[in-house]
Order: C-alpha cells, then structure tokens, then sequence
C-alpha cells in the first residue's frame, strides 16, 4: 500500500497510509448509495403530497430543486462537519487531509467538491480514478487542486504491544519520578497517547511531552514518542510486583 512520509519540524518522521483506490471507491459507492436513497424518500413524500400535481410548475420546479439540493452538498457538508469524512469515508476509515497530514480546511473541501464536475460527472469517474493510480500521492484531479489526499485511519497494532513489547526482567528504569504518578493518571496518558497516533495529530504528542516534563520534573532528552513509551513502560515495571 502507498504511504505518504511526513517529516515533522522536530525530525521526526509520520507515516500515514494512503487510502487505497478499492476503499474509495467502496466509499464513494455507498455515499452514493445514500444520495439516492434520499432522493428516493424525498420525491416520494412530495409525490403523496401533490406538489407536482398543483399546476403551477414553477412551484413543483422550486420545491424539486429544493429538494435535491442536500444531494449536491452532501459531499462538502459532510467533509466540513466530519473533519473529512462522509458516512461512506467513516465506514471505510478513511478522510480526507492536507498533503501534511493535518486537517483540510473549508476552501479546501470547497476545492474537492467543485473538482468533482471533473472527476466524476464529466468524466465518468474515468478522470479521477486515473489521477489516484498514477499519483504518488493518490491524488485525484481535485485533490491536487486543494493540495489534500485521503489516508487510512486504521488501526494495525495494538497500543498494548507496542508500549510494553520491549519490557523484560532487566528492564532499566530511566524515570523513577514516575511513582508521582497514579494508575488513573497512567489511563489518561496512554489515552491521549493513542489519540495522537490515531488522528496523526503530532502535536498531542508534543504537548502531551511536555506536560509530563512539568509533572515529572524531568527534561527529557529523546523524542516526545519515545519519552512517553519510557515512562509508560517505566512505571509498568515498577508497579508490577505491586
């Protein structure tokens, strides 16, 4: 699977997968699938309510054009709401995000959504599908144009192993000031830990970082990830026997 390598001003690499072209065309299916269903829905209750048998057509016009309007913002209201995600996007675990990894903004969802003349309607879909296999980013014609991509937002190991994968019986305790802190307060810190890994959002990692320095009265001299891992393992292992 292709993934985008971001590089943080701490030197620090991200690694984000790219969603792939299967999962979003399985998104924009049932995205689609839902449009329709509201179109289904819609114009059946105006059809019981004899709007369109009142004579006036520009009446029925207005009231049809009304009606179908959330079908043609769905995918720019939805992305603007769900921090790029449409119900199909949340289904497939993918969204939609500035080529840096962070969240895409409004003008850009706007870009997206004007784009899809282009890469959908236009050409059937054939322009866009193609633009997503040949680009290295797996951009489509209006992803490039917003300077945004779609990544995976799955989950493939568990936070679990990857804290305590590394700790044996000669573990060495780097940060014994760690006994400050309480098994509520452990919860917190692997929560927030994963949350930062989850949405790849660096800067919860950072801040997160810092605030156990203020804590611990320590100044750590590693990467922000690493120093979390440390005092998480740290106090795993030295409350273990306990």
């Amino acid at each position: 699977m292709n993934k985008l390598l971001i590089n943080t001003p701490q030197n620090v690499n991200f690694e984000y997968r790219l969603a792939s072209v299967g999962s979003r065309c399985i998104a924009f299916g049932l995205d689609y699938g839902v449009m329709i269903l509201y179109a289904i829905l819609a114009f059946t209750l105006l059809a019981k309510s004899d709007v369109f048998n009142s004579g006036d057509a520009w009446l029925s016009w207005g009231v049809a054009s009304l009606a179908t309007l959330p079908i043609f913002l769905y995918p720019l209201v939805l992305e603007t709401l769900m921090e790029g995600q449409t119900i199909g996007k949340r289904i497939m675990k993918i969204k939609v995000v500035k080529i840096d990894g962070t969240r895409a903004t409004f003008y850009q969802y706007f870009i997206r959504w004007v784009c899809n003349a282009i890469d959908i309607f236009i050409s059937m879909g054939g322009l866009g599908l193609t633009s997503i296999i040949l680009s290295s980013k797996s951009q489509r014609i209006g992803d490039m144009a917003a300077d945004t991509t779609v990544i995976s937002i799955k989950e493939d190991i568990n936070l679990k192993e990857t804290l305590f994968e590394e700790i044996t019986a000669t573990h060495q305790i780097v940060y014994p000031e760690v006994i400050k802190l309480t098994d509520v307060d452990l919860n917190d810190i692997k929560d927030l830990y994963q949350m930062g890994f989850r949405r790849k959002n660096y800067r919860i990692i950072q801040v997160l970082a810092a605030k156990l320095e203020i804590l611990l009265g320590v100044k750590a001299q590693v990467h922000p990830e690493d120093f979390i891992t440390q005092v998480i393992q740290d106090h795993y292992y030295m409350f273990k026997e306990q």
